[in-house]
């Protein structure tokens, strides 16, 4: 039997892997390299103002010629992300489209970001359920 998981319980105890604005694409990729994560969130002090992918990077920097160096985190990160509470079911991640929209979604604590969600993170019987269920919701709206 599947437990109801918080996303707090699949973050538990991992850190919050940021970078500045103000930061190179070079030292944003190194984090990431380091830290084996795909996206960091970007910290304005502790303000969220965005999140940069391996996405990012490749599609709106390396695919357009842009140095790695000359380039900093703030011209190619998704501003204004949509966030999730940290005390919230999984499934709130996945109504926000993560795994459609988004393949990271940053977590907040009262309005302050404490971690990264990724699509990976989910288990498999839950976006299993959560299909299903997004299937026999469509199904019975077009019924109506």
């Amino acid at each position: 039997m599947m437990s109801i998981k918080t996303i707090g319980a699949i973050l538990a105890g991992r850190p919050l892997n940021q970078v500045g604005p103000g930061a190179s694409l070079q030292e944003a990729a190194t984090i990431m390299a380091g830290q084996g994560v795909g996206a960091l969130a970007v910290l304005d002090g502790d303000r969220l103002v965005g999140i940069v992918s391996e996405r990012d990077i490749v599609f709106r920097a390396v695919a357009r010629g842009l140095p790695m160096d000359g380039t900093t985190v703030a011209q190619v990160m998704t501003c204004d992300p949509v966030t999730v509470e940290i005390d919230h079911p999984i499934s709130d991640a996945l109504a926000v489209r993560l795994g459609d929209a988004f393949r990271h979604l940053p977590v907040t604590d009262n309005g302050r970001v404490v971690g990264l969600l990724s699509y990976r993170d989910i288990p498999a019987e839950y976006l299993m359920l959560f299909e299903r269920f997004r299937e026999m919701s469509t199904a019975r709206a077009d019924e109506a």
